[in-house]
């Protein structure tokens, strides 16, 4: 059996992987929609300058808006790179947190409309010299400036606000923390995925009780009810043991499974496994490292849906295709013997928790299981992906599907989504409801709609029914 002299050096640490989702665009539209805003926006652009720089200029109101509309247009092309420049100052500037972002989102697009403010009164000052020259009229420099000034300072006091309006992110929430101090169930346990090391650690709902569980880099995990033996799947892909503060390495593969396919013995002895490329369940006795397996031919199973233990140390179960379900024992000779098991009650098996859920995900090299719905009582969360990713919140009682609560952060005038919003768990009670967005763990009071943040990471459970072992 191989054992990890040095945990955190011999394993990989894989960068964590977000999905992508694609949302169809339609360029027709975007254009017409495009030009419905650009006409009326330029006009008001065109007609205004050209009044303030008659009063500051003295020259026919007719003859500026020539001159207006030829700098707009100048303008209009440069703000292509002002916004290159204000996006990777978004980029810079705006945190990665929700609470973060909300609070410093004003000041960036106040910097943001300053730099086109700035850059405007430039482009259309250099305009202003070159038709002056054209038209062989003189100006002084102080006088075209101030005009240039004034005259843009007249559609940005109205436009300003306008685009902030239409661009800023709109959320239901009325109040984001930096904290879940206020929470109602402070003592609930969160285990979850650290997003600095990737070790697997705990957590209090109310953020308190901070402890390192796995001190491993961690990708998938399944644990005990007393967080003395876990069973985890490595951020480099492999199956490892973590018990009695040592780690064992169980399976290395390049097969993509899921923690429905493995499981561990109530005394951390055995590890249990299906392999759907080889089509075996296999044993691995930790202590020796004898490794003993079984062709699921053999069970007339064209793959195994899960693996759960038993109570007994040497009973392992396996979940096939049609409901049929299958014990597995150890026997006395080293051999694996399996039996049907009939009749269509659960036979009892080892409580534990992890990510055992039936949704799945894969990216290019990590993959894991999703849980993104919930339901409690009256209240149904889902969490959107892609471009419109948002939280959304309804009630299963109403028959229009009006939402209840929108959690969502979309900039822009596309309004396209800056958070990806994953998995939601509701706490015991179902007014507070955990959530995942890019790489934070946050909770939302659905009453009161106050968002605070947990803790920087990824990949959580609670210690309920949800996240509970299953064949």
């Amino acid at each position: 059996m191989n054992r990890l002299e040095s945990p955190a050096k011999s394993l990989t640490v894989a960068p964590p992987m977000t999905p992508f989702f694609a949302d169809g665009i339609d360029f027709p539209i975007l254009l017409f929609w495009g030009a419905v805003v650009l006409v009326p926006l330029l006009a008001f652009e065109v007609f205004v300058e050209a009044y303030v720089l008659k009063k500051v200029w003295g020259l026919p109101w007719q003859d500026l808006c020539g001159l207006t509309f030829g700098a707009n247009c100048f303008s209009l092309l440069a703000g292509i790179p002002t916004k290159i420049l204000n996006s990777y100052l978004s980029w810079l500037l705006l945190p990665d947190d929700l609470p973060g972002f909300f609070a410093r989102y004003p000041l960036v697009a106040a910097l943001g409309s300053l730099n086109y403010f700035v850059i405007t009164v430039l482009i259309e000052g250099g305009y202003a010299f070159g038709w002056l020259k054209r038209e062989g009229l003189t100006l002084s420099s102080k006088q075209v400036w101030r005009g240039m000034l004034l005259a843009n300072l007249a559609t940005y006091a109205v436009l300003a606000p306008l685009n902030y309006f239409w661009t800023a992110p709109h959320s239901d929430v009325g109040q984001f923390k930096n904290d879940t101090h206020w929470t109602s169930q402070p003592t609930n346990t969160i285990l979850f995925v650290d997003a600095k090391d990737n070790f697997l650690k705990s957590i209090q709902a109310n953020g308190s009780g901070l402890k390192t569980i796995v001190p491993i880099p961690t990708a998938d995990y399944l644990i005990s009810t007393d967080f003395n033996i876990c069973l985890f799947r490595g951020t480099n892909g492999n199956l490892y043991l973590y018990h009695n503060k040592q780690t064992n390495l169980i399976w290395q593969t390049a097969e993509r499974f899921s923690m429905n396919q493995v499981a561990f013995s109530p005394s951390g002895r055995y590890v249990a496994y299906a392999s759907e490329e080889e089509k075996i369940a296999a044993v691995v006795d930790v202590s020796t490292g004898t490794r003993l397996s079984l062709p699921l031919t053999e069970l007339i199973i064209s793959e195994a849906e899960s693996v759960a233990w038993s109570l007994n140390s040497e009973k392992f179960y396996v979940a096939a295709q049609a409901n049929r379900r299958f014990a597995i024992t150890i026997g006395t000779n080293r051999i694996l013997t399996a039996e049907q098991i009939e009749g269509t009650n659960a036979p009892p098996y080892l409580k534990c928790f992890g990510r055992v859920g039936e949704g799945a995900w894969y990216g290019r090299s990590d993959w894991g299981t999703y849980y993104g719905e919930d339901e409690c009582g009256e209240l149904k969360a889902t969490a959107w992906s892609g471009l419109a990713s948002a939280l959304v919140i309804n009630r299963t009682t109403e028959t229009n599907n009006q939402a209840r609560v929108v959690v969502s952060a979309h900039p822009g005038f596309l309004h396209i989504g800056g958070f990806q919003f994953s998995d939601v768990s509701f706490l015991p009670g179902c007014n507070e409801l955990l959530f995942e967005a890019n790489g934070y763990i946050y909770l939302l009071d659905v009453h009161d709609r106050q968002v605070g943040t947990l803790v920087k990471g990824e990949r959580f459970i609670q210690l309920t029914e949800r996240y509970e072992k299953r064949l």
